[in-house]
């Protein structure tokens, strides 16, 4: 992977981010003037790829391990096991290097990819969904402005259909869900659907989220932070007929 140039960092000098909220995962080592990016190539094998991607980045960076100042992680929505996978790897880095921790939305990533789409424009929209299964997605509306993508209408469980007709005509529609979902949305022919690489919450756009709650002091607890999940897990829901 190549490094490229970054402006001037933050006076946290050294981040960590981290995204395996999808089947497409990715780590950055971004600060003093670099930002170097490693794939996980293989879908869904986060919990073997991750260790060695965050080797691989602070490597090419110069970065010893324990030299990390902050590390941030997508904490949902997204993956099951890919969510459980990365918020536990951050926060065993965070309490290794005695480091600060953000969590990022997986939204609030892709939201910002987005912004470059050359549909984007002042006042328009985005639907960002995540494939919930059972023939549904989990999907959040947002707003485009200056400033960037504002929340509409708070993320939550939609049927595929019920969800496509919400849309409004040249809604930018975006998220993981579009693995399965791309030609279906596409058939609307009102609706812009971006190129793959916009779909996900990346690493670097990550890193971005974290640096703008590092410039407002605003970090999480290691102890406290948790994934944010679509659902529960099977085992988790209520069974017909059983306690509530």
């Amino acid at each position: 992977m190549a490094t490229v140039s970054m402006p001037p960092p933050h006076p946290l000098r050294r981040l960590i981010a981290i995204d395996t909220s999808a089947s497409q995962g990715s780590v950055a080592a971004v600060g003093e003037g670099v930002a170097c990016v490693e794939r996980l190539p293989v879908a869904m094998d986060h919990a073997r790829l991750l260790a060695p991607a965050v080797l691989a980045v602070t490597s090419r960076a110069d970065w010893p391990i324990a030299s990390i100042d902050c590390v941030a992680v997508v904490r949902g929505p997204g993956s099951f096991t890919g969510l459980r996978v990365g918020v536990t790897a951050a926060k065993a880095l965070a309490w290794t290097c005695g480091s600060r921790l953000v969590g990022v939305s997986a939204v609030d990533a892709i939201a910002r990819g987005l912004r470059g789409e050359p549909a984007a424009r002042p006042g328009g929209k985005l639907s960002i969904a995540f494939d919930a299964g059972r023939g549904e997605v989990h999907a959040s509306e947002l707003r485009l402005d200056d400033a960037g993508a504002v929340l509409v209408a708070a993320a939550g469980l939609c049927g595929v259909e019920p969800w496509l007709a919400s849309l409004e005509p040249g809604t930018i529609v975006a998220g993981p869900a579009l693995e399965k979902l791309a030609d279906t949305v596409a058939s609307r022919g009102d609706l812009v659907v971006p190129s793959i690489d916009r779909w996900y919450a990346h690493a670097t756009l990550v890193a971005e989220a974290a640096l703008e709650r590092a410039r407002a002091d605003d970090f999480d607890d290691p102890r406290s932070l948790v994934p944010e999940y679509i659902r529960p897990s099977y085992a988790e829901e209520p069974r017909p007929g059983g306690p509530r």
